[in-house]
């Protein structure tokens, strides 16, 4: 198989949800990738950028990152310079570079020929602004195809302009797709031109979609379909892989089977942050993913494949793309999976995939492209609890939730589901958001606290309240019947990614959900 390396850029050290949206201007951004009729590929990047603040440069841009495979890549840095606010010049030194093994591949010998080079960018100051271009070049037996995704996008800083050039040799076809955004190429000859202006700096709220929802985004392939853009994972060696015995001892069933190999995958073998393009779209194969006990997710995935079907299983590699992509390749993959039978195992923690709950938001397709059909439903919870409260020593006392004492009265507040909404821990609702808003999952909701007061009596009066809007609806409850009180919780939410313009309406159905008046009597 051919190999090629593309480097995965990171412009920004570590970014933090709280940067103000204004510590710095990206005035231009150009990234250009050139496909050669020989199969080699070049990446150009440029940028300039303006700090504002003292953030900006001690804590998010101060430093840049580029992760390079130079068996299979050349790095030229072009220019890195910044020019401080009354016009001095300052040119990076040559210390202001320095090559470190990724941290992504530290743990793995196979690994161990990756560079990332590290530009600290230097005479920073607020409103200085910083200048960098460098080139990576490729060699002819590059990879099979060239792939892009972009989240246009960043956290900490507004975009004026933002430049992705496509360059390929006559008669190539590219396809292409832009999301959240109007921006068209502008096509001249073999040349492909996107631009992007004025895109405010991501809000980092929380709970955002994994998929990035809502923020313009382009990917690119020249794979002329989608199992041939998978068709790198598709390759397997004839090397003996087979299940440790004392794994499958006592296992029995194939979901015993399936369950033991997740957990040995999951718990032995390390994940490594090793893009495909840094390897080449090369994976290695499950007697080197074992004998390393270090993979990356496509690797711990066709190990885990291997492994069950040594096993006697009937098990295959699926991968699971944003619903809202429409051009898809290998950079845009966001879950490797494996099913067996009619589940699905993923490969960083234990227990059975949930497709189902994520319907509304992934694609599964398997390594030919074809598309694994999925159900979307919601996750339902029907939980009917007996509480028994009880006075003694002139205590009150239960089993089920708590009991404080408030002057001459007593509160007693139901306990947490351990399974429903309450167990996402969701304890932030801004009044306003600009992010998408993405839960676990659609969810029907039903609880129901029949609390018997052994002599005491309730204080508080019979209550409800029924909402229904366009994302869902609830319905609470307080009923007193004389020697006990029955408290009814019930909430529907329609599916698991709201737009902003949603965001309110399933907003008030979560404060009402969360809001201590359902969720506690006072009594004497």
């Amino acid at each position: 198989m051919k190999k090629y390396i593309f480097t995965a850029v990171c412009v920004t050290a570590s970014i933090v949800s709280f940067a103000q949206k204004n510590d710095a201007t990206l005035n231009n951004v150009t990234e250009t990738y050139t496909l050669n009729p020989d199969g080699s590929i070049n990446y150009d990047y440029s940028k300039s950028m303006t700090l504002h603040t003292h953030h900006s440069f001690f804590s998010l841009f101060g430093e840049t990152f580029v992760v390079y495979n130079p068996e299979f890549q050349k790095l030229i840095i072009n220019e890195c310079k910044t020019t401080q606010k009354d016009g001095t010049i300052i040119k990076a030194p040559a210390n202001a570079f320095n090559e470190v093994l990724p941290s992504g591949a530290a743990d793995s010998k196979d690994y161990n020929g990756l560079r990332e080079m590290v530009i600290t960018h230097t005479g920073l100051e607020p409103d200085c602004t910083v200048d960098l271009s460098y080139t990576i070049s490729g060699t002819p037996d590059g990879c099979p195809t060239l792939d892009i995704d972009k989240i246009i996008p960043m956290q900490g800083a507004n975009i004026k302009e933002y430049n992705i050039i496509v360059n390929v040799p006559q008669g190539t076809k590219l396809d292409w797709s832009v999301t959240d955004s109007n921006v068209k190429p502008v096509i001249s000859g073999n040349t492909y031109k996107w631009t992007f202006r004025n895109i405010p700096a991501a809000a980092g709220d929380y709970y955002a979609p994994a998929s990035h929802n809502g923020q313009p985004r382009i990917s690119v392939t020249t794979a002329g379909s989608l199992e041939e853009a998978l068709r790198p994972l598709t390759v397997e060696t004839m090397d003996i892989c087979e299940v440790p015995s004392q794994i499958l001892e006592g296992k029995n069933t194939s979901d015993e089977k399936a369950e033991a190999i997740q957990k040995f995958i999951v718990e032995n073998i390390a994940t490594g942050n090793v893009v495909p393009e840094l390897t080449g779209y090369g994976f290695r194969q499950c007697a080197s993913v074992l004998e390393s006990a270090f993979g990356t997710p496509a690797e711990k995935a066709l190990a885990m494949a291997r492994l069950m079907r040594s096993a006697g299983l009937d098990a295959q590699v699926v991968v699971a793309f944003p619903k809202n992509l429409k051009t898809r390749n290998i950079k845009n993959i966001s879950q490797y999976l494996v099913k067996a039978g009619d589940k699905f195992y993923g490969v960083n923690k234990t227990g059975i995939y949930d497709a189902e709950y994520h319907a509304d938001r992934d694609d599964i397709v398997d390594l030919a492209g074809n598309p694994v059909s999925i159900i979307l439903t919601p996750l339902i919870i029907d939980n009917n609890v007996a509480v028994e409260l009880s006075v003694k020593d002139g205590e009150v006392k239960t089993d089920e939730g708590s009991v404080a004492k408030r002057g001459s009265y007593w509160v007693y507040t139901i306990p947490e589901s351990k399974k429903g909404i309450d167990s996402w821990g969701i304890k932030q609702l801004n009044s306003h958001r600009s992010d998408w808003f993405e839960l676990r999952s659609p969810i029907t909701e039903s609880d129901c606290f029949t609390i018997k007061l052994d002599g005491l009596k309730s204080l508080t009066k019979n209550s409800d309240i029924n909402l229904e809007n366009e994302v869902g609806c609830i319905r609470l409850s307080i009923e007193n019947n004389g020697t006990e009180v029955i408290l009814r919780r019930e909430i529907k939410l329609n599916k698991s990614i709201y737009s902003p313009a949603e965001y309110p309406l399933v907003r008030k159905l979560l404060l009402d959900w969360y809001s201590p008046a359902f969720r506690r009597i006072v009594l004497k």
